[in-house]
């Protein structure tokens, strides 16, 4: 299940979980030492000032040596490193340990992963290079190589991928990725409560919370809304939170329970005094559960590494009601097989689809034609869950999940997984990109609303392949403010705040 020719996916240990980490995500910290014997410290240079663009690549990876080969970050190194504008630092980490120096230094052994290489990694390259990064690229669930990362230096990453010289620039210059001048500045990095309600129990709403001034943050009041029609909003309710964030520290703020009908959209805004009105609002949507009947057909149709494939239902105390696990079965590649499964009681279930490769159920047997899928039917023949999960990549040993009820079910992780999208940079005063995954080929419509609730801008992307997207929306025309930036595919629909400074 590795396609070199989309991204280079590298050997994995059981325990290492292929979820990276997606925008907005804190970057970890670490301390490491360049083929040239000098230490690096991500923080370091973060407090510095400096936005700081990691390159996981390995010697071996074709597609890493070719954007290599293209010069961007050389280019970005020379423009904006420390000879030059003093913005930004370049941090090449070779993340295959198994790889040697002689490797970087293109010395071709063989052709495995110990032994190959693309070329000569080091003679030309004015950025730093660091060898045997590998614990660093499992600290940030690297997935496959390359993975490019611009971590500015509140700590927040943005993925920006292999990106143009001018797309970087737009990520790191700006004003949310410059070291805070401001004395009181709280920012809400993004929703951190409940995806889901199961029954009628309600959800708990939480967000997590920085301090992005200098000053200490010892109180704040959150302001929570639902979402409306229209983009209208109903404050529902307000948290006072008191505690002590120091420069650039964060915390989860726990809000309120809420019951859930059908599904909703909750906006929360800091409405204390703050000297940065421009990120002190977030969104979350939650999803309540359906009815079906508690008789079920799970049908999963195998990809080129059928060994790799398996999946397990899980009671609500994470017992296992059944199950047909990686290598207990002899399942044959690009083959559909069912199983039947009765739910016991009423109450919550997990039905996780196991993929030890996590890069989802790719076809390598038939020229990489879309076969793959996981369904889920109930034995009156309604479809629960139908998932395309070609390309899609998954966390190794699970994550396509839902709940289920006997006799209803709510389809979380799965339904949101249709299609996730993120916005970067986010404020942002030029272009956005609008970044897509979706878990199955669909029509993808864009529009963007004000606050008035009136449209602005509207974008057909036509019928887009499951995987990753991105699509760049030019904002610089429109009034400073804010938007709601809505993405319908079939009946799925997710909506994005978008801050135009």
């Amino acid at each position: 299940m590795k396609s070199f020719s989309i991204t280079c996916l590298f050997a994995l240990s059981a325990s290492w979980t292929l979820a990276q980490l997606p925008n907005g995500s804190i970057a970890p910290d670490f301390t490491a030492t360049d083929i040239n014997g000098i230490e690096h410290n991500l923080y370091s240079y973060l407090d510095s000032g400096y936005a700081v663009i990691l390159d996981f690549s390995a010697a071996w990876c074709g597609p890493c040596w070719d954007y290599h080969e293209e010069g961007v970050l050389k280019t970005l190194h020379e423009v904006y490193g420390p000879d030059s504008l003093n913005q930004i630092r370049v941090l090449f980490l070779e993340s295959e340990d198994s790889n040697s120096l002689d490797q970087l230094n293109g010395v071709n052994a063989g052709n495995t992963y110990a032994t190959a290489t693309e070329g000569d990694w080091v003679t030309g390259t004015p950025y730093p290079i660091i060898d045997n990064a590998g614990t660093i690229a499992e600290e940030y669930n690297v997935p496959g190589f390359p993975t490019i990362l611009t971590v500015c230096p509140n700590r927040i990453l943005t993925v920006s991928g292999q990106a143009s010289v001018q797309v970087h620039a737009d990520i790191f210059q700006q004003s949310a990725c410059q070291y805070t001048s401001l004395s009181n500045d709280v920012y809400l990095l993004g929703y951190a409560g409940q995806l889901s309600t199961c029954g009628e129990n309600p959800a708990a709403l939480a967000v997590r919370m920085m301090n992005n001034g200098l000053d200490t943050l010892t109180a704040a009041t959150v302001e929570v809304s639902k979402l409306l029609p229209f983009n209208a909003t109903e404050v529902i309710g307000t948290v006072d939170w008191q505690g002590e964030l120091g420069t650039y520290d964060f915390t989860t703020v726990s809000l309120m329970d809420v019951v859930i009908d059908g599904s909703t959209t909750y906006v929360f805004d800091v409405v204390t005094e703050d000297d940065n009105m421009a990120n002190n609002s977030t969104s979350g949507y939650v999803r309540a559960s359906e009815e079906v009947t508690n008789n079920l057909k799970i049908t999963l149709k195998t990809d080129g590494a059928p060994e790799e494939l398996g999946w397990e239902l899980l009671s609500e105390d994470g017992n296992e009601v059944a199950s047909a696990l990686p290598g207990t079965e002899n399942l044959v590649d690009t083959t559909e097989y069912s199983w039947h499964v009765t739910l016991p009681t009423l109450g919550c279930y997990r039905l996780n689809l196991i993929d030890a490769g996590g890069d989802g159920l790719l076809n390598l047997a038939t020229s990489m034609d879309e076969v793959g899928f996981l369904e889920v039917n109930s034995m009156d023949g309604e479809v629960v869950v139908d998932q395309d999960l070609f390309y899609q990549e998954l966390d190794a040993f699970s994550e396509v999940a839902f709940d289920l009820n006997a006799v209803e079910i709510t389809s979380v992780d799965v339904l949101q997984a249709q299609m996730q999208a993120t916005l970067y940079p986010n404020p942002s005063s030029s272009t956005v990109v609008l970044d897509l995954n979706l878990a199955q080929r669909s029509r993808v419509q864009v529009v963007m609303r004000n606050v008035a609730g009136q449209i602005v801008m509207t974008s057909d992307l036509g019928i887009m392949s499951s995987g990753n997207h991105q699509h760049v929306l030019g904002v610089e025309n429109m009034a400073s403010g804010t938007y709601m930036v809505e993405m319908q595919t079939g009946q799925h629909r997710q909506s994005l705040i978008l801050l135009r400074q």
